[in-house]
């Protein structure tokens, strides 16, 4: 008896051994990969624009994190297969390809669940057995009142949890928004780079203004601002606008790259209706928009100095990144001093003839604002002489009134939109037609110039064909624009022997650009 109760206990510890082990042990990332690859889902829309999503894992951590370019971030659902599952030590990588905007890439990292735990990690980014109607990416603390974004990382235990579908949900509520959760971040290339030039062009600003303290009229520029910004006429990129009065008898207003308008007391002073300052604010915006400081300095930088950028804003002491911020302390000073330059500037007052007519308010704000401008001029040089400072940097103000009126300007239709692709198929670009304005015989076509990472390298915009009803119209670029991989640019191409505005559907693009073998009509989109 003694021998059996021993063999018995012998199997019954080794039964144990292996339970526990089962249970400590998880599967590898690789027992996943077979099932995902091939797979469609249908991706989940971006929440405020986070790259990283915690996962609720027990006590384990676990998260994904968006990778890909053109599929983060996204506005609507959008159909993606997996056309790879890379697994890895601690993460499995998940190559994603839409049709509609090519490819991009999930990584879910953690200790590998089990296959039907990790249905359930996967439902936070695809709809997996949650449809969108039905996913709620808002959670209420009701001790606090306090609002996050499902997927953080600090949420509250869940008997104190209330879940919303909508923020305006959480909101009406009596909610307020988790000052962590909700810090606005623009999903642009290089927006570290951009945040420091804002920072050191804030400094400029600082030192040659003091604020005007007057609480009703700020408030009127902030009321007017936020409504130039909801009724922008293109998808704006996610930056958190600041708009300030300071305190000089000048005429002027001026934008710093990441949302920070400037509108100074003698501008203000002359503006008669709120549709005149929605006009000022509307080219403002344009500037931020567009990018156009921290375009100007990207392209100016030679290809090291470009990659120690990242070295001396993390504040490495050398003397490379010594000289790279002495060199971005400089060109914000100049900028700050003296404009975007005479293209970019026409590029902004197109913007805000855009937004004016978009809105039917039509051009008489920006005619009025100009005319104003060159009395101010004409008080610093009375014969035309050209001026000097931040005029010199302007196209000539008889032109902007010339043009601000006697154009046309036209939205194109939101179908007007081109994917251009590599010998594979694979997306590479995507150009979207915004406006055209015509003055006299010169016409201007401003479209937005997207890339995914497979552009390889950068390259310059050049001249862009357009055929309609059979007619080849060449239309070169503008301002000498360059563009980067996984990058997206305002890009202003014309013609100045036009006849015309550019009537009916576009049938055909030509536009030499690396690794594009063709461009075509963007799926779903009809002419």
């Amino acid at each position: 008896m003694r021998r059996r109760h021993v063999v018995l206990e012998y199997c019954c510890s080794s039964l144990l051994l292996l339970l526990i082990a089962s249970l400590t042990s998880a599967q590898d990332w690789s027992d996943l990969e077979q099932a995902m690859e091939g797979r469609e889902l249908i991706m989940r829309p971006t929440t405020e624009g986070r790259r990283k999503v915690y996962i609720e894992a027990g006590d384990l951590e676990a998260f994904a994190l968006h990778r890909g370019d053109r599929l983060f971030p996204l506005r609507e659902s959008e159909s993606v297969r997996i056309t790879d599952a890379d697994p890895e030590n601690d993460h499995i990588e998940l190559e994603l390809e839409s049709r509609r905007l090519g490819r991009g890439r999930v990584d879910f990292y953690g200790i590998p669940p089990s296959a039907d735990d990790f249905e359930t990690w996967l439902d936070e980014i695809f709809e997996v057995s949650t449809p969108e109607t039905d996913f709620q990416r808002y959670v209420g603390n009701r001790q606090s009142q306090t609002l996050h974004i499902r997927g953080a990382n600090h949420l509250p235990p869940i008997s104190e949890r209330e879940m919303f579908h909508s923020m305006e949900d959480s909101l009406d509520s009596a909610y307020r928004r988790c000052g962590v959760c909700f810090v606005p971040t623009p999903d642009v290339s290089g927006y570290e780079t951009e945040r420091g030039l804002a920072l050191m062009s804030l400094q400029q600003v600082r030192s040659a203004y003091y604020p005007y303290v007057n609480p009703s009229r700020e408030e009127d520029l902030e009321r007017v601002g936020a409504s130039v910004l909801e009724r922008w006429p293109v998808p704006l990129k996610g930056y958190r606008y600041r708009f300030q009065l300071v305190d000089d008898d000048n005429i002027n207003a001026f934008a710093v790259p990441t949302g920070y308008i400037f509108v100074t007391r003698g501008l203000l002073d002359s503006l008669e209706t709120e549709e005149e300052l929605a006009a000022i604010l509307a080219h403002e915006i344009a500037h931020v928009e567009s990018r156009h400081g921290y375009r100007r300095w990207r392209n100016q930088q030679t290809a090291s100095r470009w990659l120690g950028i990242a070295g001396a804003l993390a504040g490495i002491s050398d003397n490379d990144a010594d000289d790279i911020v002495t060199a971005m302390s400089t060109f914000a000073a100049g900028l700050f001093l003296m404009g975007h330059g005479r293209d970019r500037e026409r590029e902004a007052d197109l913007y805000a003839s855009f937004f004016l007519n978009d809105t039917e308010i039509g051009d008489e704000p920006l005619l009025s604002t100009f005319k104003k401008l060159q009395f101010a001029q004409d008080a610093i040089d009375p014969l035309g002489n050209g001026g000097g400072g931040l005029f010199a940097s302007h196209p000539d103000i008889d032109e902007r009134l010339e043009k601000a009126s006697a154009t046309v300007t036209q939205p194109f239709p939101a179908s007007e939109v081109f994917h251009g692709r590599d010998d594979d198929g694979t997306l590479v670009a995507t150009l979207r037609f915004d406006v055209q304005r015509l003055f006299q015989s010169e016409l201007d076509v401003i479209a937005t110039l997207s890339t995914t990472a497979e552009l390889g390298d950068d390259d310059n915009v050049n001249t862009l064909e357009i055929t309609v009803d059979g007619n080849r119209i060449r239309l070169p670029e503008r301002t000498a624009e360059k563009i980067f991989p996984s990058d997206e640019v305002s890009a202003v191409f014309g013609n100045d022997n036009a006849r015309g505005l550019i009537q009916g559907p576009i049938e055909q693009i030509r536009l030499n650009l690396r690794n594009v073998d063709r461009w075509e009509r963007a799926a779903g989109e009809s002419p």
